[in-house]
């Protein structure tokens, strides 16, 4: 299991390891669940750590598979894609450009950090969203990037100059 997911009120959050077939499935249950719960669709919030591989093609290509399904019960679907720099800026942009072909106008957002995504949702559902936030902030899934299938980036010494 590579995806951690906690549900609240009208949202969902997950953060993301190497991700599975398995792991979209769940996503796509809790999802499902808790549109059912609260009655309409949910605010989803999903974290991918910088350090976070991307999926190989048979997962991508099932998770682009599931997306229209998701979107069934999602009012909007926030991907916050971390790391710095030109190369996690490009990445945001290509993400960006690729989804939202396939969304509602106005349901598919990328961001850098989860702060970007509470100052973004809408005021009607960010009591929902700082709810589960504070959730996941208590399971360190804001801050925590070490899964069992993500291993820790090698740390890199500075030579000596010679």
């Amino acid at each position: 299991m590579s995806c951690e997911i906690v549900a609240t009120k009208g949202a969902v959050f997950s953060v993301w390891g190497k991700p599975t077939r398995s792991d979209v499935d769940r996503v796509e249950a809790q999802l499902r669940a808790s549109a059912l719960e609260f009655n309409g669709p949910v605010t989803y919030i999903t974290r991918v750590p910088a350090e976070a591989p991307a999926p190989d093609a048979d997962v991508r290509k099932y998770l682009n598979a599931a997306i229209p399904r998701i979107m069934e019960s999602c009012s909007t679907y926030h991907v916050v894609l971390e790391g710095v720099g030109f190369v996690a800026a490009m990445k945001r942009g290509i993400l960006t450009s690729l989804f939202q072909l396939g969304f509602r106008k106005g349901s598919f957002f990328v961001h850098s950090s989860v702060e970007e995504v509470r100052l973004r949702v809408e005021k009607a559902v960010r009591a929902n969203v700082d709810e589960l936030l504070k959730t996941a902030a208590k399971k360190e899934l804001l801050t925590r990037s070490k899964f069992a299938s993500v291993p820790a980036p090698p740390l890199h010494r500075s030579q000596p100059m010679r």
